[in-house]
């Protein structure tokens, strides 16, 4: 349809309203036009036109012509006023010149053009012909037997959807069906960060009623692009970059809605709520949905589905292996005097780790002039430390993800990448968090800020870049000698290279590249070094020719905040007579095998490092910046 339509095409219009689109409900007849001039200026052909308005009989000047308009309902968006005319979004965008419907929120009273009875197909955009044009007025009847013959078939098809659209109301409570509302809302999550918000996916949200809430919770994990089975519960609790209390209001809107279809108890409202509140008001680590889900499934009357995944579908959950190892199953632990099973290794990494954390704060309010009390810190956060991963045989082992295939063209190259620490000792069976900061909360207490939590976000939000723009990514996670005992990853790059990786192809070592991402921490107690770092090993050097790219691109990136230096590794005689090294981490394992580097993101226990470390958009320039650092590295542009 033509842009530059009277009234559709107004000028400047992005597609994101500023104001009320000025779309008029009528048009009149003037001197000197006729049917084919008035088509052309909606970019239809004068059959069209007509079918479109179903105008009967002559025009003459002053008439004036109804066009097929409507209004989006309270609390809904266009979305589903395009489904109610059986209208695809494309159709639909075209007709109303909207440019950008994702980001299009419909204003009160606002009107938009749509499909009528006598309409099979909404017409593509045309531009203006030079052709000359009948200049005095041309009497058109409907019973033209081109106009009268597609008029039937016209009408057929969309009494056709028409009537689909009312069984759905009838049955779900919405012209979508929930296949159709759990497919649309994972989309539109994957499509972009920050969904919640959105108008289009809030309109979809609303789709959710009495009705139909169950059946879409349920379609929602069964969807076949969401592999991990990721609950509707979780997408929306991480959508990060939209507000927590958006979010917060999505969930309750979400489970509202449930708890109406099942009759649920306004107790069992408020345990889910308290839930609610606990999760979102951590001052540290992403939000668990495990419990909230449970609730879910306990209301559906599904308590036999796995508890709710706590993991995006590029995330690390301990918890959900399909190992299902079971919490009394028993645990190799050489360094145990006593026998140990899931459950019991868990409890004993809590104990341990909180008893760390305790002599770390001890030294922290030393440091900054508080006097210590053992109860101001506050260790629910590392209730959260998850059960250990382990094989057949009863051994601890580090996370390894299967083989994510790109999302986005394949360019052939596969990252490895590595969420640093968050894993349980082989031998010791304790359990790595990583670095340490603590935190100041509202009551006063303190928290104890962990690595292996923070820089987990950068990790699954990276596997989403590379993936997008072609990547294959495999994701691992765990205590440093859990991977060199294993030798998890020289089987892992084995595996890829012999073709045994999960999509059949086998890479050289040319194609694979292992990238760790750390937080930097510091002796100092209050480190103030807001540096970010690409460390590496210099016994190889691909490795370094890989920081130089990294690292360029870290500084480069335009309008970044991102500082950044190569760091290399250094070995060194401890004060035990061992060789030390000060920049360990995975690297060993992929010695001469594969280019690796170990991102250092932001430091930890630093009040700059730390708001940089949390910080959505330093992350964002951060990966955006590594990502083409990659690109340049294999491809020699960026």
């Amino acid at each position: 349809m033509s842009s530059n339509v009277g009234g559709i095409g107004a000028a400047g219009n992005t597609g994101r309203n500023a104001g009320v689109e000025k779309r008029p409900d009528y048009i009149t007849v003037k001197k000197n036009e006729n049917l084919t001039i008035i088509a052309k200026r909606y970019g239809m052909s004068k059959a069209e036109f007509v079918k479109w308005t179903g105008l009967k009989g002559v025009i003459r000047v002053g008439q004036k012509i109804k066009l097929p308009v409507d209004t989006v309902e309270q609390g809904k968006g266009i979305y589903a006023l395009a489904r109610k005319y059986g209208m695809t979004m494309a159709e639909f965008c075209n007709m109303n010149n909207i440019s950008d419907p994702q980001n299009y929120s419909a204003k009160a009273g606002e009107v938009f053009y749509v499909r009528s009875a006598n309409q099979k197909v909404v017409p593509k955009a045309k531009p203006k012909h030079a052709e000359k044009t009948e200049s005095k007025p041309v009497q058109s009847r409907g019973t033209n037997s081109d106009v009268e013959s597609s008029g039937v078939a016209a009408g057929a098809a969309v009494g056709a959807a028409v009537g689909v659209v009312a069984a759905n109301k009838q049955k779900w409570g919405s012209s979508y069906t929930p296949q159709e509302i759990a497919e649309k809302l994972f989309d539109l999550s994957k499509q972009y960060y920050g969904a919640v918000g959105k108008p289009d996916f809030d309109a979809l949200l609303k789709e959710i009623n009495p009705k139909n809430a169950s059946a879409v919770l349920k379609a929602y994990k069964e969807n076949p692009k969401n592999e991990n089975q990721e609950s509707l519960i979780y997408t929306l609790a991480t959508e990060i970059r939209s507000s927590k209390q958006s979010r917060k209001d999505a969930i309750m809107q979400v489970y509202d809605v449930l708890a109406k279809e099942k009759s649920a108890s306004s107790e069992k409202r408020e345990e889910f709520k308290t839930e609610l509140d606990k999760q979102f008001d951590k001052l540290i680590g992403m939000v668990n949905t495990e419990k909230l889900d449970n609730i879910i499934n306990g209301i559906m009357g599904d308590e036999e589905e796995p508890a709710g995944v706590s993991g995006s579908s590029t995330s690390i959950r301990f918890d959900q292996q399909k190992s299902e190892k079971g919490d009394n199953t028993k645990v190799i632990v050489p360094g145990s005097k006593y026998p140990q099973t899931v459950s019991t290794l868990r409890s004993g990494a809590i104990k341990a780790a909180k008893e760390e954390a305790l002599q770390k704060f001890k030294s922290y309010c030393a440091a900054h002039g508080i006097k210590y009390d053992p109860k101001l810190l506050d260790t629910a956060p590392l209730d959260r430390l998850p059960k250990p991963i382990i094989d057949s045989q009863g051994n601890i082992v580090p996370y390894v993800s299967g083989l994510m295939k790109p999302t986005g063209k394949p360019n052939g190259k596969v990252i490895i990448l590595n969420s640093g620490h968050g894993g349980y000792h082989r031998l010791a069976g304790n359990f790595d968090v990583g670095s340490y900061n603590f935190v100041k909360k509202k009551n006063g207490k303190y928290a104890p800020h962990l690595e292996y939590e923070k820089v987990q976000p950068y990790v699954n939000e990276m596997a989403d870049k590379l993936r997008a723009e072609g990547y294959s990514v495999i994701i691992t996670q765990g205590e440093m000698h859990s991977f060199t005992r294993t030798k998890a990853l020289t089987n892992l790059i084995k595996d890829l290279e012999a073709g045994k990786a999960g999509d059949g192809h086998k890479y050289s070592e040319k194609d694979i590249a292992f990238v760790s991402f750390h937080a930097d921490s510091s002796p100092k107690q209050d480190d103030e070094n807001d540096e970010s770092s690409v460390c590496y090993d210099p016994s190889d050097s691909r490795n370094k020719a890989f920081a130089d790219v990294l690292n360029r691109n870290l500084n480069n990136y335009e309008g970044t905040w991102v500082k950044s230096k190569t760091a290399e590794r250094k070995k060194y005689i401890g004060a035990d007579g061992k060789e030390h090294s000060n920049r360990v981490g995975t690297l060993v394992e992929c010695l001469g095998q594969i280019p690796a580097v170990l991102l250092e993101t932001a430091h930890i226990n630093g009040v700059k490092g730390r708001q940089n470390l949390d910080s959505s958009k330093f992350r964002e320039q951060f990966l955006d910046s590594t990502l083409l650092g990659l690109n340049e590295y294999f491809f020699g542009k960026n």
